[in-house]
């Protein structure tokens, strides 16, 4: 969230020989992930509900796709939002949700960053809270 920087002109350009490796590596790993993950979670389930409910696969899918689609949205967005609604006392719903999509989605624009509360009482803690939000 724009706190961590490389100060340094060594570190600079690590981060950049860093990046031109660690990044294809790690789009390469995740295609590889997704790949294997969708056979178990697409694929095999719309297959049963085939065989067990002669629907077509096309309508399977959508229902499927959909269901996926919120709980994806529950597990990833709303839930979370509602926890920093109670982790962020100076938050509502719209702020805690907007900053789980930003970040989510590595925006990460920083206007909002949990663990910026100056009142002990709240969070007392406050170091170790925040490596453990945005770590």
């Amino acid at each position: 969230y724009g706190h961590t920087v490389p100060l340094s002109d060594e570190g600079k350009a690590f981060c950049i020989f860093y990046s031109l490796f660690g990044i294809p590596i790690t789009l390469f790993f995740l295609s590889v992930v997704v790949q294997r993950v969708m056979v178990l979670v697409t694929q095999r389930p719309v297959s049963y509900f085939h065989r067990r409910w002669a629907m077509s696969k096309s309508k399977l899918a959508a229902i499927h796709a959909t269901c996926l689609a919120i709980i994806m949205t529950l597990l990833l967005l709303i839930i979370p939002a509602w926890i920093f609604i109670s982790l962020e006392k100076d938050w509502d719903f719209l702020e805690s949700l907007y900053f789980c999509f930003i970040s989510l989605t590595t925006i990460g624009l920083g206007d909002y960053v949990p663990g910026e509360t100056n009142s002990k009482e709240a969070n007392p803690h406050p170091q170790l809270y925040r490596l453990a939000i945005t770590g």
